[in-house]
Protein backbone atom coordinates (compact mmCIF):
# COMPACT_ATOMS: atom_id res chain seq x y z
CA UNK A 1 0.00 0.00 0.00
CA UNK A 2 1.67 3.77 -1.28
CA UNK A 3 0.64 7.07 -1.29
CA UNK A 4 -2.68 8.31 -0.76
CA UNK A 5 -4.34 4.68 0.65
CA UNK A 6 -1.56 4.11 3.04
CA UNK A 7 -2.14 8.41 4.49
CA UNK A 8 -5.91 7.21 4.98
CA UNK A 9 -5.71 3.71 6.24
CA UNK A 10 -2.51 5.61 9.23
CA UNK A 11 -4.78 8.29 9.63
CA UNK A 12 -7.75 6.04 10.05
CA UNK A 13 -6.01 4.14 12.32
CA UNK A 14 -4.92 7.25 14.34
CA UNK A 15 -8.84 8.27 15.06
CA UNK A 16 -9.48 4.59 15.65
CA UNK A 17 -7.09 4.74 18.26
CA UNK A 18 -7.93 8.07 20.26
CA UNK A 19 -11.78 7.59 20.36
CA UNK A 20 -10.71 4.20 22.11
CA UNK A 21 -8.22 5.83 24.36
CA UNK A 22 -10.99 8.59 24.90
CA UNK A 23 -13.75 6.33 25.97
CA UNK A 24 -11.17 3.64 27.81
CA UNK A 25 -9.97 5.99 30.34
CA UNK A 26 -13.02 7.70 31.82
CA UNK A 27 -13.71 4.78 33.99
CA UNK A 28 -15.36 6.05 36.89
CA UNK A 29 -16.90 3.51 38.52
CA UNK A 30 -17.91 4.60 42.47
CA UNK A 31 -17.82 1.68 44.64
CA UNK A 32 -19.83 1.38 48.10
CA UNK A 33 -19.65 -1.33 50.33
CA UNK A 34 -22.59 -2.22 52.56
CA UNK A 35 -22.47 -2.20 56.46
CA UNK A 36 -23.94 -5.06 57.25
CA UNK A 37 -23.32 -7.05 54.14
CA UNK A 38 -19.85 -6.28 53.63
CA UNK A 39 -20.83 -6.53 50.02
CA UNK A 40 -19.66 -4.35 47.07
CA UNK A 41 -21.90 -2.15 45.31
CA UNK A 42 -20.63 -0.90 41.92
CA UNK A 43 -22.39 2.50 40.09
CA UNK A 44 -21.99 4.44 37.24
CA UNK A 45 -24.01 7.20 38.85
CA UNK A 46 -27.02 8.44 36.74
CA UNK A 47 -26.64 9.42 33.17
CA UNK A 48 -29.15 12.27 31.72
CA UNK A 49 -31.24 11.15 28.16
CA UNK A 50 -34.29 12.19 26.89
CA UNK A 51 -36.92 12.06 28.88
CA UNK A 52 -35.37 9.99 31.57
CA UNK A 53 -32.26 9.01 32.97
CA UNK A 54 -30.16 5.68 33.69
CA UNK A 55 -27.35 4.44 36.23
CA UNK A 56 -25.97 1.27 35.72
CA UNK A 57 -25.17 -0.96 38.90
CA UNK A 58 -23.95 -4.25 39.92
CA UNK A 59 -23.13 -6.14 42.65
CA UNK A 60 -21.66 -9.71 42.99
CA UNK A 61 -25.19 -11.55 42.01
CA UNK A 62 -26.26 -9.20 38.68
CA UNK A 63 -25.74 -6.09 36.53
CA UNK A 64 -29.01 -3.76 36.88
CA UNK A 65 -29.70 -0.95 34.28
CA UNK A 66 -32.00 1.19 35.82
CA UNK A 67 -33.99 3.92 33.71
CA UNK A 68 -35.56 6.61 35.62
CA UNK A 69 -38.47 8.55 33.62
CA UNK A 70 -38.75 11.88 34.59
CA UNK A 71 -42.66 11.68 34.24
CA UNK A 72 -44.75 8.49 36.50
CA UNK A 73 -45.06 5.62 34.16
CA UNK A 74 -46.53 2.74 35.19
CA UNK A 75 -44.23 -0.61 34.34
CA UNK A 76 -44.58 -4.64 34.95
CA UNK A 77 -43.19 -7.47 34.01
CA UNK A 78 -45.13 -7.47 30.86
CA UNK A 79 -43.36 -4.09 29.68
CA UNK A 80 -40.94 -4.08 26.98
CA UNK A 81 -38.44 -2.12 25.59
CA UNK A 82 -37.08 -2.20 21.70
CA UNK A 83 -33.40 -1.12 21.37
CA UNK A 84 -32.40 0.36 18.03
CA UNK A 85 -28.40 0.35 17.16
CA UNK A 86 -27.32 3.06 15.23
CA UNK A 87 -26.11 2.68 11.46
CA UNK A 88 -27.59 -1.03 11.86
CA UNK A 89 -31.19 -2.97 11.21
CA UNK A 90 -30.05 -4.36 14.46
CA UNK A 91 -32.24 -4.26 17.31
CA UNK A 92 -32.83 -5.85 20.64
CA UNK A 93 -36.13 -6.72 22.84
CA UNK A 94 -36.04 -6.49 26.45
CA UNK A 95 -38.08 -6.68 28.92
CA UNK A 96 -38.75 -5.31 32.32
CA UNK A 97 -36.90 -6.98 35.12
CA UNK A 98 -38.04 -5.07 38.02
CA UNK A 99 -41.00 -5.55 39.83
CA UNK A 100 -44.54 -3.82 39.23
CA UNK A 101 -44.28 0.03 39.74
CA UNK A 102 -45.56 3.34 38.66
CA UNK A 103 -42.37 5.51 39.73
CA UNK A 104 -41.17 5.13 36.15
CA UNK A 105 -38.40 2.72 37.04
CA UNK A 106 -37.24 -0.02 34.32
CA UNK A 107 -34.66 -1.97 34.37
CA UNK A 108 -32.64 -4.51 32.54
CA UNK A 109 -31.17 -6.91 34.36
CA UNK A 110 -28.13 -9.40 33.54
CA UNK A 111 -26.94 -12.30 36.01
CA UNK A 112 -23.25 -10.96 36.73
CA UNK A 113 -21.01 -14.29 35.94
CA UNK A 114 -17.43 -14.88 34.86
CA UNK A 115 -18.21 -14.32 30.96
CA UNK A 116 -20.17 -10.85 30.29
CA UNK A 117 -23.62 -12.20 28.91
CA UNK A 118 -23.76 -11.39 24.89
CA UNK A 119 -26.89 -8.53 25.64
CA UNK A 120 -24.87 -7.38 27.60
CA UNK A 121 -21.45 -6.97 25.97
CA UNK A 122 -23.52 -5.91 23.03
CA UNK A 123 -24.78 -2.48 24.86
CA UNK A 124 -21.09 -1.83 25.88
CA UNK A 125 -20.16 -2.49 22.62
CA UNK A 126 -22.59 -0.55 19.87
CA UNK A 127 -24.24 2.35 19.95
CA UNK A 128 -28.06 3.07 20.56
CA UNK A 129 -29.81 5.53 18.36
CA UNK A 130 -33.01 5.11 20.38
CA UNK A 131 -34.93 3.09 23.00
CA UNK A 132 -39.07 2.73 22.69
CA UNK A 133 -40.42 1.58 25.83
CA UNK A 134 -43.54 0.15 26.27
CA UNK A 135 -45.81 0.50 29.37
CA UNK A 136 -48.83 -1.33 31.07
CA UNK A 137 -51.09 0.75 29.08
CA UNK A 138 -49.41 -0.04 26.06
CA UNK A 139 -48.13 3.79 25.69
CA UNK A 140 -45.04 3.77 23.73
CA UNK A 141 -41.87 5.84 25.29
CA UNK A 142 -39.42 7.28 22.90
CA UNK A 143 -35.47 7.84 24.29
CA UNK A 144 -33.13 9.52 21.92
CA UNK A 145 -29.85 9.00 22.55
CA UNK A 146 -27.17 12.09 20.83
CA UNK A 147 -23.96 11.38 20.22
CA UNK A 148 -22.27 12.50 23.94
CA UNK A 149 -24.92 10.45 25.53
CA UNK A 150 -24.31 6.97 23.28
CA UNK A 151 -21.09 7.22 24.42
CA UNK A 152 -21.81 7.78 28.20
CA UNK A 153 -23.98 4.93 27.99
CA UNK A 154 -21.61 2.66 26.37
CA UNK A 155 -18.71 3.20 28.82
CA UNK A 156 -21.08 3.25 31.84
CA UNK A 157 -22.27 -0.05 30.40
CA UNK A 158 -18.41 -1.42 30.13
CA UNK A 159 -16.79 -0.03 33.25
CA UNK A 160 -19.15 -1.67 35.22
CA UNK A 161 -19.87 -5.12 33.93
CA UNK A 162 -15.91 -4.97 33.52
CA UNK A 163 -15.56 -4.47 37.21
CA UNK A 164 -18.46 -6.70 38.18
CA UNK A 165 -16.28 -9.66 36.89
CA UNK A 166 -14.12 -8.90 39.71
CA UNK A 167 -16.23 -8.92 42.11
CA UNK A 168 -16.16 -13.01 41.70
CA UNK A 169 -12.82 -13.46 42.36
Amino acid sequence: MKGPGLKKYLLFLLCSATVFHAVAQDCNVNRETDVFTRETRLSSGFIDLSGASVTVDADKKEVDILFSFKTNRCFDDGCTATIYFAGTKSKLLLRNAGTMNCEGLFHFIFRNAVSVNYQLKKLATAKISHIVFTDRDQKMIPVNLDEPMQLKFMQAVDCVSKEAVKLLQ
